[in-house]
């Protein structure tokens, strides 16, 4: 084999950038699209089967949960919709189909975090510390806004939320 046949010409690496551009995209983009779209459904149906409408004070079906500190960095963890009512903050995970619940009197610190469990995002994830049953816990996700959680579970706790 020669020289020349090892060469790539500028039109192929041109193409393999390009190709590379297109996975990138269809991955970050697409598939991710594609879950939510797959998910919406089934989620609003069991959040539905406990909760009215009137109930929901907030809802994202969005939801990736970082995982639950007494649980370790081995648990399965994933995505879904977290709601919150006057009493509860709920967590339909989608796969493996599991709900947790805090309530909301559980709730001794909100926070944010980009860390969690070992693993790390660039963005703010919502740091859910709570006792129950005498032992304290937390739990973190990322959510479309975590802010606007934040600062709805504290007006809640403080009672200071008109319904």
């Amino acid at each position: 084999a020669s020289y020349r046949e090892f060469v790539m010409t500028t039109f192929e690496i041109i193409g393999l950038v390009a190709s590379g551009f297109v996975v990138i995209v269809f991955v970050t983009v697409v598939v991710p699209k594609l879950v939510y779209h797959l998910m919406k459904g089934p989620l609003e149906a069991r959040i539905a089967a406990h909760y009215g409408p009137k109930e929901i004070l907030m809802k994202d079906l969005k939801a990736n949960s970082f995982g639950l500190e007494s649980a370790g960095v081995w648990q399965v963890r994933g995505n879904g919709g977290l709601i919150l009512t006057r009493e509860f903050l709920r967590f339909f995970m989608f796969l493996p189909k599991r709900d947790f619940r805090v309530p909301l009197d559980a709730i001794t610190e909100l926070t944010f975090t980009k860390i969690h469990l070992g693993k790390a995002t660039m963005y703010n994830l919502l740091k859910v510390r709570f006792t129950m049953e005498g032992k304290s816990d937390s739990i973190a996700w990322y959510l479309t806004d975590p802010a606007a959680w934040k600062n709805r579970i504290e007006e809640l706790k403080a009672g200071r939320v008109e319904f």
